[in-house]
């Protein structure tokens, strides 16, 4: 889509960065099968101390470098009338990757500020018991994790994160909040983040609390999000209040 208008491509040149397509009506649109790791690089503390005068205190978030690598597997067609995906198409495409990295302090004489800055991922565990007494209550623990994530990005829309609750996706996923930067370098929003994220995961609870929608995969007011690449699918609202509330 360009501009209100349908493209289909022809041809992709990876070595040139060209993809060659024209206008066309079609009665479907494609969606990406791809998934995203976020591997995070422990560390003994949250921040080096020289690089920040945070009180860690104030949070049990760490706040750790991180490995961000994209892998796309191909695509659905997926029909405009009725959303069923028509096809399926295997298409393998170089995986993108980049690292969560300390910035250069900037020349005092450029006349900008000479703070480091990080990229990182900020997260909590979610305790195995709190996903049995999701289970225990016959309501999706994934689904929920994945409305946890949406709820707190909402709060903090520059972060990125990223749960898988595609069939097609078996592989293990950590049982974790997690926010990170979405930009290569960082953003500086994660350092940020980070002595706060208890603060914002009470402003998810009362966002989720808050809304009147019944339906389990909320809304756009409280656990909906344009940017997800699931298409807001697999949301459990019910579920991320459980797992939220114990994080608080």
């Amino acid at each position: 889509m360009n501009q209100g208008k349908t493209y289909l491509v022809t041809s992709l040149d990876l070595s040139r960065k060209i993809a060659s397509c024209y206008v066309a009506d079609l009665k479907y649109y494609t969606k990406s099968r791809d998934y995203t790791d976020i591997h995070v690089i422990g560390s003994k503390y949250a921040y080096r101390p020289q690089l920040s005068n945070i009180q860690f205190s104030r949070t049990p978030a760490r706040g750790d470098p991180c490995k961000v690598t994209a892998t796309w597997l191909g695509y659905h067609c997926v029909s405009r009338g009725s959303n069923e995906i028509m096809e399926t198409v295997d298409h393998v495409l170089p995986k993108y990757s980049y690292e969560s990295q300390v910035g250069h302090c900037m020349p005092q004489n450029i006349g900008v500020s000479t703070q480091p800055r990080l990229s990182l991922a900020v997260w909590v565990p979610v305790p195995q018991s709190v996903k049995e007494a999701v289970i225990m209550k016959d309501l999706n623990f994934r689904a929920g994790q994945h409305a946890a994530s949406h709820v707190v990005l909402n709060v903090v829309p520059l972060l990125g994160s990223r749960v898988y609750i595609d069939p097609e996706y078996t592989r293990y996923y950590p049982e974790r909040i997690l926010s990170y930067d979405r930009h290569p370098g960082g953003s500086g929003v994660s350092v940020q983040v980070q002595p706060i994220f208890m603060e914002l995961l009470i402003a998810a609870l009362e966002l989720l609390t808050s809304c009147r929608c019944s339906e389990h995969g909320g809304c756009p007011n409280c656990l909906q999000s344009f940017a997800c690449k699931e298409y807001n699918e697999g949301l459990h609202k019910e579920s991320a209040i459980m797992i939220i509330k114990v994080e608080i």
